[in-house]
């Protein structure tokens, strides 16, 4: 046995017919008698099967054990990669009451950044970066293991208490709100493990899983220590940006970002070169964790640029007047979110509540305009959320998603979702059950209705030539049951 985690054990093993070492992961056997789980997890196998870096751990085969008696448990055949994993190499620093050199942290976690770009490239989303998840090989390479298996688990966290999400220390903010994830998910979660690397602690760390949580959600990023370089402390904050919008886009931006960090740095210099503006004061957090570990000495310096100040924010004249609007706004938000937190990491509910802590009742304020028509008082009127937009664009989906996956995926932007097979004969050219296309695709709201269209069996070629013909063609649906499991990009 190599390790063991949430999902499983992994073990090593030999593949006869290659003559080769392999790691064999075998999944808990809860999810082997689950249909939802294991369509998801073959499909995401399948995908991360197709991906090909250095950095990423081959995946091989996989399947499940044949024979008589209870369903056996799915098993996943690997790359075997002779090395540690980062979380051991921490450990060690730990213990000895060191951190790691921040040329090192740069180096591995722009590796392993790079790695992340090339699946964000595909349309895959890793979802669980964490130190466990990044091997380290003796010549200080990185390769990211897992990649797929955190999608499927969500499938069915959400209907079983201690069913394995996201690891909460290295969770992002959308994805404790259960907002599906996206390339700059994986972004801030390996910026939450570069800070680690750099402070021997992690950023938000509390008693249990939701106050972890809660914590990303709300708390401000500590400070990282005078130790790290400004420009490379810059880079580390960036990425863990509450808004993913202010994050870099993907795991490629990030990796050139932590190769120069002084151009990123500059680049910020510049937006807050205004020093008359006034400056916010930092609020008082708790840090929870352990205090500031001695610095290995660095076998070569790193520099940097000087550290960036704050933008500056003016207060808001209105919330000067009508403080308690913001005050009742932020008790329900946290109100809301704690509840949406226990049935993301405690399990609970099939859907993934959407959290609006926009407030929806306004009273109209007095004008200083001068009008000639009698003055006259309103009554508090209530305003109307506009809803949501969703951008669909099925480009990323065809030939290369199983339809299933993009049903789900749509379903959790909100849309409704219907799905039929194509009327037209598939020539081979994409796999069987892969997206066609979506109809309508564009710019639409929460609730609207889109259709995905996906191929059939493929079919053999024939020699006969169709008869062109003007009338449209009337195509064949195939209804299954709809996937109600909860799919994050």
């Amino acid at each position: 046995m190599i390790a063991t985690g949430g999902m499983g054990v992994v073990w090593r093993a030999t593949d006869t017919r290659l003559d080769r070492k392999v790691a064999v992961k075998v999944l808990k056997a809860e999810y082997a008698d689950d249909p939802t789980f294991r369509t998801r997890f073959e499909t995401e196998a399948r995908s991360a099967a197709a991906l090909h870096h250095p950095g990423i751990a081959g995946v091989y085969d996989y399947g499940a054990p044949e024979g008589d008696g209870p369903t056996q448990p799915p098993f996943l055949v690997m790359e075997l990669v002779e090395g540690q994993p980062l979380s051991a190499l921490l450990a060690t620093a730990r213990d000895a009451g060191r951190t790691l050199d921040t040329g090192v942290v740069a180096d591995l976690l722009a590796q392993a950044a790079d790695a992340l770009g090339v699946a964000h490239a595909a349309g895959i989303v890793h979802r669980d970066v964490k130190p466990a998840n990044l091997l380290v090989t003796p010549d200080r390479k990185v390769k990211i293991t897992d990649f797929g298996i955190a999608r499927a688990a969500d499938a069915v966290a959400l209907t079983r208490t201690g069913s394995v999400m996201g690891t909460p220390q290295y969770l992002s903010p959308e994805q404790a709100r259960g907002n599906p994830s996206t390339p700059a998910s994986d972004v801030y979660s390996l910026g939450v493990v570069a800070y680690e690397c750099l402070t021997g602690r992690r950023p938000f760390e509390a008693e249990t899983p939701v106050a972890t949580a809660l914590a990303h959600l709300q708390q401000p990023v500590p400070p990282l220590p005078d130790t790290v370089p400004p420009a490379l402390a810059a880079v580390v904050t960036r990425a863990l940006a509450k808004d993913p919008a202010e994050r870099f886009a993907d795991g490629t931006a990030f990796a050139a970002a932590l190769r120069s960090p002084e151009t990123v740095a500059g680049v910020a210099a510049v937006a807050g070169a205004d020093e008359s503006a006034t400056q916010v004061l930092d609020p008082v957090t708790q840090q929870v964790g352990a205090a500031p570990m001695q610095r290995l000495d660095a076998p070569t310096p790193y520099a940097g640029d000087p550290a960036t100040g704050e933008l500056a924010q003016e207060e808001d004249e209105e919330h000067k007047r009508k403080p308690w609007l913001a005050v009742v706004a932020a008790i329900v938000a946290v109100v809301v979110i704690v509840a949406v937190l226990a049935l993301v990491l405690g399990g609970g509910g099939d859907d993934d509540p959407k959290v609006d802590d926009t407030p929806t009742r306004t009273t109209s304020e007095p004008t200083t305009e001068p009008t000639t028509e009698e003055p006259t008082s309103e009554a508090p009127s209530e305003t109307t959320t506009a809803p949501a937009t969703v951008r669909v664009d099925d480009g990323r989906y065809r030939c290369r998603t199983d339809y299933r996956d993009a049903v789900a995926d749509l379903q959790d932007e909100g849309l409704r979702v219907s799905w039929e097979q194509v009327g037209e004969p598939n020539d081979g050219r994409c796999p069987a059950d892969s997206v066609a296309r979506f109809a309508p695709n564009g710019t639409l709201e929460e609730g609207d209705s889109v259709t995905v269209f996906y191929w059939g069996p493929e079919q053999a070629p024939t020699t006969a030539t169709a008869t062109p013909t003007t009338e449209p063609t009337e195509e064949s649906s195939e209804p299954t049951d709809p996937s109600t499991e909860e799919g994050d990009e």
